[in-house]
């Protein structure tokens, strides 16, 4: 019995071919056994071992002298393999008498004019197909059709199983379960799908936040700005795209997002662990479509620069003014597109801003007028479970802390000892790094000490909300439209609109609140109230 793990392990070191030493090369009784595995899970569970044990006990059974044995990790739907193509340039110099494998499928997954191209190479070298049990001459008619028929069930066997595949990876998406590569920012448990906080990089997302919202940097200068911090975990440099994808991404304030080949997109909330709130990546996301969407010039309007969503479906609504400059623009909170009950996902909500706006400035009114009306559209209570998170956040912070001043330290030692062997400019780069990474730590464990402190001594009140909204007194009097969406924006970066509220977010030293502002029913009710007091002023100036 030929001893398979020599075989194995050459495999293993990323060899394809292996040569035995015992093989007689006579005429008509040399075989190659030929083996395939979809993936490197595969390889290195059981399919290996297992096809190699089976095939050269058979191969011994039959008398056949093996004097090669080729192997591929890769799909059988695919003709252009390494293992595969070795081994049709052995068919060639005519090397082979029969190809040995655990089952045809292993062999060929093929499409028609590939696999015609294989059988053609193995025809006319005389070189037959064999599994366990079977050979299948190709010069044989009959021989060839079973064969074509094999190699067709392989291909719709194939088609089914990656049928199958999409399926459960939709079904899990459904379910919350995660599946492949997860960010650097998280760590997932295969056991059970689930991610948690890779307390060693989430510090990232914070940092790239801060860098473009408040400090206004491009992707460009964040990544080099981070590059000069540390570099990412597989020690390269930080580039343009990796920016991109964590100021775009949906995961970090929790959404799992993902598009299939089928036209379906499954999106799923509260998958993975908070490391930004979903506030700040609409933010986000409304600052990037102002700085690099170019869009036709459109008039100012008050909530222009909030970032509303339908309550209902969840996608995007934007504000669409209707009419003419001659007569008087009207604006529509709504889709996007038009809405179509048969293909589209909206719901077709489109709301008159009317119904909003008087409303709008009524709430901040009333906001400023006393605690008491405050409290008809804000919560100012917190519970402790917020206190509790955001001391979790502080240690998780602070344990990122002391590792970064644990290695300045072992660096300080390093240089006190003569340089290790590291010239002087190396250490000087390294500590330059870890200075960096020491201070981005330092920032981010002060932020959140704030805002815990901000709760725990119940600063975020009424006299805090009046301070931020203050601005608003100005509204109707100072300000021109453009000067009101602007405002407006600043106080509330994003909303939520419903049939008979609009539920508006603004962010306090971090902390999240909501003002939640009815919509009318009569779009010009309030109007027409307006307009009769104003002739009812005018009809008693006459008067008097």
């Amino acid at each position: 019995m030929l001893d398979i793990q020599p075989i194995v392990d050459y495999f293993n070191q990323g060899h394809t071919v292996y040569y035995s030493k015992k093989a007689a090369r006579s005429k008509n009784n040399r075989v190659a056994i030929y083996i395939r595995v979809s993936t490197k899970l595969q390889e290195h569970k059981f399919s290996l071992r297992a096809q190699i044990q089976e095939l050269t006990r058979y191969a011994e059974q039959m008398g056949w002298d093996i004097i090669a044995i080729y192997r591929d990790v890769d799909s059988g739907g695919k003709l252009d393999k390494k293992g595969l193509s070795t081994m049709l340039d052995d068919v060639d110099e005519d090397k082979i008498d029969v190809v040995l494998c655990i089952e045809q499928d292993r062999l060929s997954r093929l499409d028609t004019v590939a696999w015609e191209y294989l059988k053609s190479q193995l025809r006319e070298n005389d070189v037959k197909i064999a599994e366990p049990g079977n050979i299948t001459d190709l010069a044989n008619e009959d021989d060839e059709f079973i064969s074509d028929i094999k190699n067709l069930i392989a291909k719709r066997e194939k088609r089914s199983i990656v049928k199958k595949m999409m399926r459960g990876k939709r079904q899990r998406t459904r379910e919350g379960k995660g599946w492949g590569k997860p960010p650097w920012e998280f760590n997932y448990d295969k056991n059970t799908g689930s991610y948690t906080i890779n307390e060693k990089w989430a510090w990232v997302i914070q940092y790239i936040d801060d860098k473009y919202l408040n400090e206004g940097l491009s992707d460009a200068n964040i990544a080099l700005a981070l590059t000069a911090v540390t570099k990412t975990p597989s020690g390269k440099a930080w580039d343009s795209q990796h920016i991109r994808q964590r100021l775009n991404s949906k995961a970090y304030h929790g959404v799992m997002e993902k598009s299939f080949g089928n036209g379906e997109t499954i999106v799923v909330d509260n998958v993975f662990p908070l490391l930004r709130s979903e506030e700040t990546w609409h933010k986000i996301q409304a600052k990037r479509k102002q700085k690099y969407q170019r869009r036709a010039p459109v008039h100012p309007h008050l909530l222009r620069n909030v970032h509303t969503t339908c309550g209902y479906c969840g996608h995007k609504l934007a504000v669409k003014q209707s009419g003419s400059a001659a007569y008087a623009f009207h604006y529509y909170l709504q889709h996007s597109t038009e809405y179509k009950h048969n293909y589209s996902p909206n719901c077709g909500m489109s709301i008159n801003t009317i119904r909003i706006e008087f409303n709008l400035v009524k709430a901040v009114k009333e906001i400023l007028a006393s605690e008491e009306t405050a409290k008809r559209y804000i919560q100012f209570e917190f519970s402790q479970a917020d206190i509790d998170k955001l001391t979790a956040d502080i240690a998780a912070a602070n344990r990122l802390l002391n590792d970064v001043q644990a290695k300045y330290d072992n660096l300080l030692d390093l240089v006190l000892d003569g340089g290790g062997g590291f010239s002087k400019a190396a250490l000087e780069t390294k500590q330059a790094s870890l200075e960096a990474e020491r201070d981005a730590h330092t920032a981010r464990k002060r932020q959140l000490e704030d805002r815990k402190e901000a709760l725990a001594a119940n600063m975020f009140n009424y006299e805090v909300v009046y301070q931020y909204l203050a601005v608003a007194e100005r509204f109707e009097v100072e300000l021109n439209e453009h000067e009101k969406m602007e405002m407006v924006g600043r106080l509330f970066s994003s909303g939520v609109l419903y049939e008979d509220r609009y539920v508006l977010q603004g962010n306090i030293a971090g902390i999240t609140f909501e003002v939640e502002v009815p919509v009318a029913p009569d779009p010009f009710a309030h109007l027409n109230n307006v307009w009769t007091k104003q002739k009812e002023e005018k009809r008693k100036g006459q008067l008097d």
